[in-house]
């Protein structure tokens, strides 16, 4: 077993978790449609915080031979899937029959959201930023990170509506457009 397949089995089961919470929600959701009003917020958070888990998951294992097996980087899991995890138990409510209405619900609780997932992607950028080599740590790499941790920042805290959903859809326009790349690259 490598060091990666040690470390990555803690790491794999608590994202696997968080999948799991955002699309049990969904699931509740979907269930009582017709009886609550969903909106689209909600969804598109939920869409965008599984969406950012894979691509963790993604960059993961493309630093997978830098990765040591030891008790330090173990926390540091933890605590960056930890952070995932409470993120993707605040998309949707426990009860959504108790939440009649999901855009109150996503604007009460979208900043703990988003919050989450901008600060696992700080801790796990900073993390391996430091494990790269300098050649790697280029201008472009140093500015689609810092880009994207500003626009999720920006989505947890502006309050119109549609501001929100405009900044989780380009958050996933930009994810879908450097999925296609890798595919074609």
């Amino acid at each position: 077993m490598s060091a990666f397949e040690f470390t990555f089995s803690l790491f794999g089961l608590l994202l696997g978790f968080s999948l799991v919470e955002v699309m049990s929600g969904l699931v509740r959701t979907l269930k009582l449609r017709g009886a609550v009003r969903i909106g689209w917020v909600t969804p598109l958070l939920g869409l965008f915080v599984m969406v950012d888990l894979v691509s963790f998951w993604s960059a993961a294992w493309q630093i997978r031979d830098l990765v040591p097996a030891n008790f330090g980087v173990l926390l540091l899991g933890l605590a960056i899937t930890g952070v995932y995890y409470f993120a993707a138990s605040m998309v949707f409510p426990d009860d959504p029959a108790d939440w009649p209405d999901f855009d109150l619900w996503a604007e009460r609780y979208k900043r703990r959201a988003l919050g989450g997932v901008f600060a696992a992607n700080l801790m796990a950028t900073v993390a391996m930023f430091s494990q790269l080599p300098p050649a790697m740590l280029t201008p472009a790499a140093l500015g689609m990170h810092g880009g994207l941790l500003a626009v999720m920042a920006a989505a947890a805290v502006v309050k119109p509506h549609w501001a929100t959903g405009l900044l989780l859809g380009a958050i996933l326009a930009f994810y879908f457009l450097f999925s296609v790349l890798q595919i074609l690259g």
